[in-house]
C-alpha cells in the first residue's frame, strides 16, 4: 500500500492531502497565509489520524515547491524536508505551473498545446507551455506582457489552451481553463506517478522554484 503525504502553502490556503495507491483519501485547508507555519503540523496529524495513518508509515512526501509565495514556499518545503529527512522517506518536487498543467489536459484533453499562466506581478507572468503528451515545449519562464505575447503568437490557435487566473484573463482576453488552483484529486495520480518512477529529489540540495528574484524593500523608518 503506497501512501504520499502532499503539502501546498505556494498561495493563500495551506493545504495538505493524503494518497493512498494513487488515489485522494481526503485533503485539509487552512485559508490564512499569515499563519501557515502555525498549522501547518497540525493539518498534517489531524489528516493522519482521520486516516488511521501514522507517519511512519507513509512512503514519501510530495511538495509544490512553486512559484508563489515567498515565505510559504519556505514553509511547505522546509516541512516537507524535514519530515522526510527525519522518516527518511523520498521528497517529490512538482512545480505548480506543471500540476496546472497535467490537470488541465487531464479535464480537457480536445488541445495539443497547454500554456499555464501565473500571475506574478502587475504586466509580469510565469509561463510554461507544454505538449497534451506533458512533453515541455517551453520551459518555465518570468516574463512580461508583450513577452507572453510572443510565446503564444508562435503557436497554432485552434489547439491551443490557455490556462491562468482572471488577471490573464483580463490581460490577455484568452483563458479557456480559468483557474489557478491546484486540484489535489489530480495532483493524487501525478505524484503516485512520479514515486513509480522515482523521481526525487535531493533532499539536502532542494531549494523553492521561485522563478525570479526576491525583492527586498528598504525600511520606511
Amino acid at each position: 500500500m503506497e501512501q504520499i503525504l502532499m503539502i501546498d502553502t505556494s498561495a493563500q490556503n495551506c493545504s495538505v492531502g493524503l494518497v493512498r495507491d494513487g488515489l485522494l483519501l481526503g485533503a485539509l485547508s487552512h485559508n490564512d497565509q499569515q499563519s501557515q507555519a502555525a498549522v501547518i503540523n497540525t493539518m498534517i496529524a489531524q489528516l493522519c489520524a482521520e486516516f488511521a495513518t501514522e507517519l511512519k508509515d507513509i512512503n514519501a512526501l510530495a511538495v509544490c515547491s512553486g512559484p508563489g509565495s515567498y515565505t510559504g514556499l519556505r514553509i511547505g518545503l522546509a516541512t516537507a524536508k524535514g519530515l522526510a529527512f527525519g522518516l527518511e522517506k523520498p521528497l517529490i518536487m512538482h512545480h505548480k505551473l506543471e500540476l496546472l498543467a497535467q490537470q488541465s489536459i487531464r479535464i480537457n484533453d480536445a488541445f495539443w498545446y497547454y500554456a499555464v499562466l501565473i500571475t506574478a506581478r502587475p504586466n509580469e507572468f510565469f509561463i510554461a507551455i507544454y505538449d497534451a503528451d506533458m512533453k515541455i515545449v517551453q520551459q518555465p519562464i518570468h516574463a512580461d506582457a508583450d513577452g507572453v505575447n510572443l510565446l503564444l503568437a508562435k503557436l497554432p490557435q485552434n489547439t491551443l489552451c490557455v490556462i491562468g487566473d482572471e488577471v490573464v484573463q483580463k490581460t490577455f482576453n484568452q483563458v479557456d481553463v480559468l483557474t489557478s488552483e491546484i486540484d489535489f484529486n489530480y495532483w493524487a495520480a501525478w505524484a503516485a506517478r512520479s514515486f513509480q518512477m522515482q523521481h526525487f529529489s535531493d533532499i539536502a540540495a532542494a531549494v523553492p522554484f521561485y522563478m525570479k528574484e526576491v525583492f527586498i524593500y528598504p525600511s520606511k523608518k
